[in-house]
């Protein structure tokens, strides 16, 4: 249509416009003071302690038994000196000395009571227990009389010992010079060799005797046995033969 107008297209149109409600102020009562002062509770600090406490000094600290409760204090009773109006009399000059009273012996008897038995208190409560010697709680051997020395089964084991120590270097020594070599002299040593001589000629004869054919076991083991004992006497005469021309050179 011709003639009409439209106002003009903008975003602004489309925003939606709150409307403002205006409400009155809340009803407060005037006596609402009054009220809060009445029912105010009276032991609001029963549990909780005050709301504020004061805060301790640094200087004021926990001292040592400042807990412990103390004793009065004991008041030192005044001596009073009691000056007698009268004089005592002069000390006496010269040699003049008073006499001196000589005391008494007097013989006092005291009631002997009876002889209680040991016993120990092993509780708190006082409980006693008798014991006896061999009970283990009385020291019985500290109070012997050989108590800390060496017994005798010790002593007579030590002489034994020691004993045998001496009888085993003897022993040794004599063994030692047995067993040290000796000088012969030039018949005893001739007489050794004819000696070992003789045997050698006898076992020869034996080995002599012995069959060409050796089959048996037997035979092999005397054969071999003689020829071992022949070897050990010849290198004996070689040794002593040496030793005797040794000795006749020196």
């Amino acid at each position: 249509m011709a003639g009409e107008l439209y106002p003009q297209e903008s975003i602004h149109n489309f925003i939606e416009k709150k409307v403002i409600i205006e409400r009155p102020e809340r009803y407060v009562s005037k006596f609402r003071p009054v009220v809060i002062e009445e029912c105010r509770p009276t032991n609001y600090m029963k549990t909780m302690g005050p709301t504020r406490v004061e805060v301790p000094i640094p200087t004021n600290y926990l001292k040592k038994h400042s807990k412990e409760p103390q004793l009065p204090e004991i008041k030192q009773h005044v001596r009073i000196n009691c000056t007698c109006p009268t004089k005592k009399p002069a000390v006496p000059s010269g040699p003049f000395l008073p006499p001196v009273s000589i005391p008494i012996k007097r013989k006092t008897t005291t009631p002997k009571g009876t002889k209680q038995s040991p016993c120990v208190v092993d509780t708190n409560k006082g409980h006693k227990e008798i014991h006896n010697r061999n009970s283990g709680l009385v020291p019985v051997y500290i109070r012997k009389k050989d108590y800390g020395e060496v017994p005798n089964y010790l002593m007579r084991r030590k002489a034994k010992h020691q004993k045998a120590l001496e009888e085993y270097n003897i022993n040794l020594k004599r063994q030692e010079e047995h067993e040290t070599m000796k000088y012969l002299s030039d018949k005893e040593c001739q007489a050794i060799i004819e000696d070992l001589k003789k045997k050698y000629n006898e076992l020869n004869v034996e080995y002599q005797r012995l069959p060409f054919i050796i089959d048996t076991p037997s035979m092999k083991t005397r054969k071999v046995r003689l020829e071992v004992e022949m070897k050990q006497l010849e290198d004996d005469i070689k040794l002593l033969d040496r030793l005797e021309s040794i000795c006749k050179n020196k």
